[in-house]
Formats: structure tokens, C-alpha cells, sequence
């Protein structure tokens, strides 16, 4: 049950991402904010490191391109053409076309990790994005629908489907914490200089906005959002773990109508229902 329950709370720290992404979307740029949040995020379990009794930057160097893999396609470009969906299309349709990662990601399992194949996983996924599309669809508050924000959102949700199952192989090698630091160490060296060189440095002017959003996603979505995500993979497994993040777009919907002083109305009361029956199924 600490596999679930790590899982539900990181679906609770993801909600922010979005929210945040598109009521700041002038504000960021993809890459720089991506590395920008593995550096806040780095910060954040700095002192976890400190206190913990093992050696977390140790891992195997075979590992080391299993690991690299895992980093650059999930929280790396993946997170990437996540929030330049965002931008370009608003949350509500980026998260939906993006979370449809949890096929890919069971069936990678499947034929990879060699994870059993359970109806009840697929009748509990099935369920939950349905709920995703009951509670965000037709809620759209950003631009128009722009073919090239579809793109990316579903891209995105290739990319973060291999890279969950890259997380379940090294995972065999090494532990959570480590896999965590490491991971980010890894996104924060890559994505920082080929931001810079992409989308350049955030303006003086927007400098203050963009540090605010980084920091606080990034240590609180990715720092501990992405450890407790690998801590329930390596608990209760990629199929059981990927169906409970579908609680984050759901949540991200609720929490950016509380922002704008809304109630979440009966669409999203709805979604959440359905999405809990499909966890609730996945764990039978």
C-alpha cells in the first residue's frame, strides 16, 4: 500500500505543472525551464542526500546509459514538448493527449519487464483516462487548437512511456533516491547549456517570474513528485503505478479552477470518480 500511497501524492505534486505552465506560459521557455526545474529540483533532495546513510551517487556504470535513457526521453524532452503543448494548445488538451503514456507504458512493460499481463490493469486505465476526458475536455482555456500542440503533447507521451519503463530496468541496479539525483543531475547538465543556445537566457524583465515558477514545480513536482513516482515502480510495478498519475490531470483541472476563485463543477467531480474506479480496479 506505500506504493500507492507515494504514487497519489505525486499525482497531487504533478497537478501543479500544468496550472502553473499555463497561467505563466509567457513567461517560459521549454528547455531552459526544463533544466531549470531538474536544478531546483537537484537543490531540493540535496539535503536528503546528506542525511541518508548510503551512498546515493554510486550507481553501476553499465547502468549508467539505461539511466541517462530513462532521464533524457522523461523528464527531459518529454517535459519539454509537455510544456510547449501547453502553450501552444492550453493544459486541458495537452494533459489529455499526453496521458494516454499509460498504454504505452503497460504495454512496454509487458513485452519488456516482463510484468503480467491483467485485464483488470487495462479495464482500471481504460476508466481513468476516461474520467481525464470527462473532467477536462471542452474546458479549454488557452489558444486555439494548434495541430503542432497535438503533436507534441503526444509525443510527449511516447517519450515518458519508455522512459517509466527504462525507470523499472534500472531500478534492478540501483536504488529510488539514487535513480532520482542522478536523473536530474543528468537533465540539469544536459538541457541547461542546449537551452541557452536554443531559446537563450529568460529576460531581465521576467527573470523574477520564471525563478518563482522553477523553483517551486521544480522542487515540489520533480523533486519530490519524481522520487516517489520511482519509489512506487519499484513498489507495486510500472502498469499499477502509471494508472494512478491519471489522478493528476484531473486534480491540475480542479486546482486551476480554485485559482481563479471557481468551484470545480460537476464535470470534474465526475472525473474523479472515474479515475479512482480505475485505480481502485487496477489494484484487483
Amino acid at each position: 500500500m506505500l506504493g500507492y500511497a507515494a504514487i497519489l501524492v505525486a499525482s497531487l505534486l504533478w497537478s501543479l505543472n500544468p496550472a502553473v505552465v499555463s497561467r505563466f506560459r509567457s513567461f517560459i521557455k521549454p528547455v531552459v525551464f526544463t533544466a531549470a526545474q531538474a536544478v531546483f529540483a537537484l537543490l531540493s533532495l540535496l539535503p536528503v542526500a546528506l542525511l541518508s546513510e548510503a551512498d546515493v551517487w554510486s550507481v553501476p556504470l553499465y547502468a549508467v546509459p539505461v539511466i541517462y535513457l530513462s532521464a533524457i526521453t522523461g523528464p527531459g524532452l518529454g517535459n519539454a514538448f509537455y510544456t510547449r503543448s501547453i502553450q501552444l494548445v492550453g493544459s486541458s488538451v495537452a494533459v489529455s493527449v499526453s496521458y494516454t503514456y499509460i498504454f504505452v507504458a503497460q504495454a512496454l512493460s509487458v513485452l519488456t519487464l516482463g510484468e503480467p499481463f491483467r485485464y483488470t490493469v487495462t479495464l482500471g486505465s481504460i476508466t481513468a483516462l476516461l474520467g481525464i476526458a470527462v473532467s477536462v475536455l471542452g474546458e479549454r482555456e488557452g489558444p486555439r487548437l494548434d495541430p503542432r500542440g497535438l503533436a507534441y503533447a503526444a509525443t510527449a507521451a511516447l517519450l515518458w512511456g519508455v522512459s517509466t519503463v527504462t525507470i523499472g530496468i534500472a531500478l534492478a541496479c540501483t536504488g529510488a533516491l539514487s535513480l532520482t539525483l542522478v536523473r536530474l543531475l543528468m537533465v540539469a547538465a544536459t538541457f541547461l547549456p542546449i537551452g541557452f543556445a536554443l531559446e537563450g537566457p529568460p529576460g531581465r524583465t521576467r527573470l523574477s517570474t520564471f525563478l518563482a515558477v522553477s523553483s517551486l514545480t521544480g522542487a515540489l513536482s520533480w523533486g519530490a513528485g519524481m522520487y516517489l513516482f520511482i519509489y512506487s515502480i519499484g513498489a507495486i510495478g510500472v502498469s499499477a503505478t502509471v494508472v494512478a498519475t491519471a489522478l493528476t490531470p484531473v486534480l491540475s483541472q480542479a486546482l486551476v479552477r480554485l485559482v481563479a476563485g471557481e468551484r470545480p463543477g460537476l464535470k470534474q467531480l465526475a472525473g474523479a470518480l472515474l479515475v479512482s474506479s480505475g485505480i481502485a480496479l487496477s489494484m484487483v
